[in-house]
């Protein structure tokens, strides 16, 4: 977690770094600043794969400033950094560095003892009935809770980064309830909590939190409203009314049953302690958090499950992708060994049609051809791993593997060869010169995983397979089908074949065979998981 402070001539302002943060007076800036100076489109500050963050100028009219240098690109920030913009002046904190907590132990018999309200978090959902607003306290209750709800939707709009959204939070509650200190605290899947958003009224100030309390919080599920008085040295007992006190409102966040955080604000030798109406207040916004914060995490999902769905629809079929979706098909993403059979196909005279076809004709001619092979591995249930200029490259084993991958890569070899015969009978009509393919196949133990950077994975598979396919593939002719000897063995007396000759490699040589057709007791239609 990072911050951003802005300092202004209105006073300071803060807020929680997202991965992307635009900052300038246009509305639909993450972070606007409406200050003399500033451009509508400002700067941008990032977050980078190596958890730093870094800010480049986008053009901005009077330019951005890092401790006093004009930037130009980009520019990595550290804890510390200033940052002008104009006139305003902004300090970035790096917090993952700069954040300690102190975390007190209490006796909880001392906890209890200065707690003088309690609320539950669901009773502040329900707004009174006309016909039941007995005096103008109870319509003012009401306006309040409104008025603050509305504001904070305003406020966090559709932004969906929950840090960003707690910030929010907090300097809507410090407007209304001031505090010396404020901190928003989530439970992790461990079910220890982190913080993600805090306010603190001097800018150096070091967080301290009972633990007693939030646990205190957490186990009854109430909100409740804390006040100690600090008495001098020369009273012989505290009043409230003439003695600093520290006053503390401490809420549950709550999603129906679910806890999901708490809420803490605090007062430092206080005069003005927190009242009633102000725990009330506090627990109306707590709902409204676990409301954003829900509502985050199912936009979230969705957006995830969105991406997934798209990322594997252009590798397997739209049912598979489904699959992997809804968590029926398991795809491991750190790496696993599966045995499993690669075809690629090529097209046989490729770079003479790319010296005699424009740009665009060829283009065109590449994507209908790929399509036409696309449908016929997703009809197999394969896999398309890529495309390399006027190859295909598709496998069978990964990452839904069946008992027949062998015969689904043979067979949609086969009928690959019967598409292309096809698309010609229609290149032949718009007297378009035909396109021939030749197919390799070979079957082996393939490291499948997601690879790439955070950012572009993608779905692969590595091994000697693969480059036995790549090597029988630039092996064979026009219209013809090779396979190695394991495919062979796999397809057992399945298809017509005979011997070919053998491929040397590097590392050794590749038994090939090649497929002639169908045998006199061809394979079932592939059997589907989905009917």
């Amino acid at each position: 977690m990072a911050k951003l402070y802005i300092f202004t001539r209105r006073g300071r302002s803060e807020y929680n770094l997202a991965d992307h943060n635009v900052l300038g007076r246009h509305p639909k800036n993450r972070i606007k600043v409406l200050e003399p100076g500033v451009s509508k489109v400002h700067c941008l500050i990032s977050a980078e794969d190596d958890q730093h963050f870094s800010v480049r100028d986008l053009g901005s009219r009077n330019g951005t400033f890092v401790n006093d240098k004009k930037i130009k690109g980009k520019v990595v920030l550290g804890d510390g950094d200033e940052i002008r913009l104009g006139n305003t002046r902004c300090l970035f904190r790096d917090q993952i560095d700069a954040l300690t907590i102190n975390w007190e132990e209490t006796a909880r018999e001392d906890v209890e003892k200065c707690i003088q309200h309690k609320v539950a978090p669901r009773k502040m959902d329900k707004f009174f009935p006309q016909n039941n607003i007995i005096d103008d306290e109870m319509l003012r209750a009401d306006y309040e809770r409104l008025r603050i709800s509305f504001e904070l939707q305003r406020d966090i709009g559709f932004d969906l980064h929950i840090d960003f959204i707690l910030g929010c939070v907090l300097d809507r509650v410090f407007e209304f309830l001031a505090f010396d200190q404020g901190i928003v605290l989530l439970i992790n899947k461990k079910g220890e909590f982190n913080v993600h958003s805090f306010k603190l009224k001097a800018l150096d100030a070091a967080i301290t939190v009972s633990r007693t309390l939030i646990d205190y919080v957490v186990e009854d599920g109430l909100g409740v409203l804390l006040n100690s008085p600090k008495p001098g040295a020369d009273k012989a007992s505290p009043d409230l009314l003439d003695t600093p006190a520290e006053s503390a409102l401490a809420v549950p966040i709550m999603d129906e049953q679910e806890l999901m955080g708490v809420i803490l604000i605090e007062r430092k030798d206080t005069y003005a302690p927190f009242r009633e109406r102000d725990l009330s207040l506090l627990s109306n916004v707590a709902n409204k958090t676990a409301l954003f914060i829900r509502n985050s995490q199912v936009a979230k999902g969705v957006t995830r499950e969105s991406l997934e769905r798209e990322r594997f629809r252009k590798i397997i079929s739209p049912e598979l992708a489904e699959m992997v979706v809804a968590g029926q098909l398991q795809v491991v993403e750190y790496g696993e060994w599966r045995p499993a059979t690669l075809l690629m196909a090529n097209i046989i005279g490729f770079n003479d049609l790319a010296r005699e076809l424009p740009p665009d004709l060829l283009v065109t001619m590449l994507n209908r051809h790929f399509d036409s092979l696309v449908k016929v591995v997703f009809r197999h249930e394969g896999m398309v791993h890529g495309f390399m200029g006027d190859r295909v490259l598709a496998v069978w084993g990964a990452p839904l593997g069946h008992d027949d991958d062998a015969l689904r890569a043979v067979a949609a070899a086969m009928e690959m060869l019967q598409a292309v015969e096809a698309l010609n009978v229609k290149r032949d009509e718009a007297d378009e010169p035909p396109l021939e393919i030749g197919i390799g196949l070979a079957t082996g133990n393939v490291l499948a995983a997601s690879t790439g950077s955070p950012r572009t994975q993608r779905y692969t598979v590595f091994g000697e397979p693969v480059m036995r396919a790549q090597a029988i593939c630039a092996a064979a002719r026009a219209g013809q089908l090779m396979i190695s000897e394991e495919a062979h063995k796999a397809i057992d007396g399945r298809f017509t074949t005979e011997e070919a000759h053998t491929i040397r490699l590097k590392d050794g040589s590749v038994r090939c065979f090649e497929v002639l057709g169908a045998s006199e007791s061809p394979p079932d239609r592939p059997w589907s998981y989905l009917g």
